[in-house]
């Protein structure tokens, strides 16, 4: 039994977040990819009105914190002695803790935390979210649980392959509880699971089939849970312990009869998830459009469609009609609805279509991160953390190596409150701002640039790949630690290569940008306009 949440605010937290934090997340199978591959991608949207600069960062073990206390919920616990290397995106500025993001670790485990999501309210008051309550009128504080601050903090470094993370994340929030409800991934190169919480303490998780994808766009995603499988053998689901009593003592499932545990099949979306107009307007249309793109022959657009972009019953996994590529997940994840009338930069539809749906890219895109665990690369060097900051509708990520024990400056060293041109955050937002006032005249040089930084990422890799194939082939085992040493610097060397590289077309764009909204400016004015007219 949980007690109820001794803050009313609880609530109005879950709807604010949801409003206000948004992510898109695209997850795609080993089998349904074009090279074998598990790839895992999420957009880092921050708050409305908010913008929060981001870096690339290797955490050593030695640097790992052995006792651990949250900045947001001030929830403390020690942790293992043993964790390993490990690379992510975080946060600059510490304001709201580490925030994590995104991250692979040495290996090669691959975690993604979070893409926000909603749970209704019959939920929130059978199981509250543990929020902190301030020491006020002479009671002592009390620690709230974790959250998208702590998540990857506090199991990547500790995992060998992504179920033990599902296990590991699972006991963390029914030992302290969340604050907040969210979707975290959890990949390697089998496997994609996805996590979502179920309230203050429970969860749910399932495992992408490897010849689907899912899209999830800030909603309660998982559409079918087996509990048969989740309370055996776990080939595809897991849950709480408790999930089935939780269910049916607080009258959660609205499907009849009453559920028993040997029946096979739950729809989560109905018993935990939210179906409103928000949702309608915020998060459904993202499913749409992914899934118009990657099964281009349904009919998406006509009345009789089976699927609309307010529709609630999109699935959540499907099979791509062509294997996915890297550069579909780029497209996608900075798409704005490109080729229907929703589109904000579009001239078909109507004014009010044009910004009837909250698209993908958007402005407060912080960071996406697609990682890819190859199944034909030596451990070593398996895992790519393609990686692109800032608005995905004028970018494109550019791969880098995971297993290494420093990352370039370019990506690493971002102020956290001044604009600069020495970093790739500050440059993209900068390009992003003066592109989007004029799109249709700086589309042709942004697209160029993607194309460039594309056919670069993966001409430097597959370089790199067979320059040091042998000498990770060689390398019997984990003890080899020189060996190992030698070849992490090599992938620091193809890193700081690319970031070189990425770094001067970035700025090439940037002067191409620059010079062709300066013509374009509304005072605008030289003598050969009118003279002699």
């Amino acid at each position: 039994m949980y007690a109820p949440c001794a803050e009313p605010a609880v609530c109005a937290h879950v709807r604010s977040k949801l409003i206000g934090m948004s992510c898109t997340t695209l997850l795609v199978g080993k089998s349904a990819s074009y090279d074998g591959s598990t790839i895992v991608a999420r957009n880092d949207d921050s708050g409305s009105g908010k913008y929060d600069p981001k870096k690339f960062v290797a955490v050593k073990p030695e640097d790992q914190p052995r006792h651990y206390k949250s900045v947001i919920s001030h929830m403390e616990l020690d942790l293992p002695e043993d964790p390993c290397l490990y690379s992510i995106v975080p946060n600059v500025l510490p304001n709201r803790g580490v925030l994590a993001e995104a991250g692979v670790n040495e290996y090669n485990v691959a975690m993604s935390a979070t893409e926000t999501i909603a749970v209704n309210s019959r939920v929130l008051a059978a199981d509250p979210l543990v929020k902190l309550q301030p020491a006020e009128n002479g009671h002592e504080e009390i620690p709230g649980g974790l959250g998208e601050e702590d998540i990857i903090t506090l199991v990547l470094p500790y995992i060998k392959n992504a179920r033990e993370g599902v296990a590991r994340l699972g006991e963390l929030l029914e030992n302290y509880g969340t604050y907040e409800s969210n979707g975290i991934i959890v990949s390697d190169v089998n496997e994609i699971w996805y996590v979502e919480t179920i309230g203050g303490h429970h969860w749910i998780a399932r495992r992408v089939p490897d010849d689907c994808y899912a899209a999830i766009p800030n909603q309660l995603g998982i559409d079918a849970l087996d509990l048969d499988d989740a309370f055996s053998e776990r080939r595809m689901n897991m849950c709480s312990a408790d999930l089935l009593d939780f269910i049916n003592a607080n009258h959660l499932d609205r499907t009849m009869p009453t559920l028993e545990r040997d029946e096979v099949e739950l729809n989560p979306r109905i018993v935990f998830g939210t179906a409103t107009t928000k949702d309608a307007i915020y998060n459904t249309p993202r499913a749409w459009y992914m899934q118009r793109y990657l099964n281009p022959s349904e009919d998406w657009d006509s009345p009789n469609a089976k699927y609309r972009p307010d529709s609630q019953d999109i699935p959540w996994v499907r099979e791509p009609e062509s294997k996915v590529t890297i550069e579909d997940v780029a497209f996608l994840m900075g798409s704005h609805f490109q080729g229907t009338p929703y589109d904000p930069y579009g001239t078909t539809g109507t004014a009010e279509s044009r910004h009837r749906y909250r698209p993908i890219g958007v402005n407060r895109t912080g960071q996406m991160v697609c990682m890819q665990i190859r199944p034909y690369a030596a451990p070593a060097f398996r895992s790519i953390m393609w990686i692109s900051y800032g608005s995905g509708a004028f970018t494109t990520p550019a791969p880098f190596y995971a297993n290494v024990t420093d990352t370039p400056a370019y990506l690493r060293d971002t102020d956290g409150t001044n604009a600069s041109t020495d970093s790739l955050y500050w440059t993209n937002r900068m390009l992003a701002v003066m592109a989007d006032a004029h799109y249709y005249d700086t589309d042709g040089e942004v697209e160029q640039y993607v194309e460039d930084v594309q056919a670069h990422g993966h001409a430097i890799i597959a370089h790199t790949d067979a320059s040091i194939r042998d000498d990770a082939d060689a390398l019997a085992d984990d003890s080899a630690h020189e060996g190992l040493k030698a070849i992490r610097l090599e992938l620091q060397t193809a890193n700081d290569a690319m970031a070189e590289w990425l770094r001067a077309r970035t700025q090439k764009l940037l002067n191409q940008v620059l010079y062709t909204t300066s013509n374009l400016m509304s005072n605008s004015f030289k003598m050969s306009d009118h003279w002699m007219n």
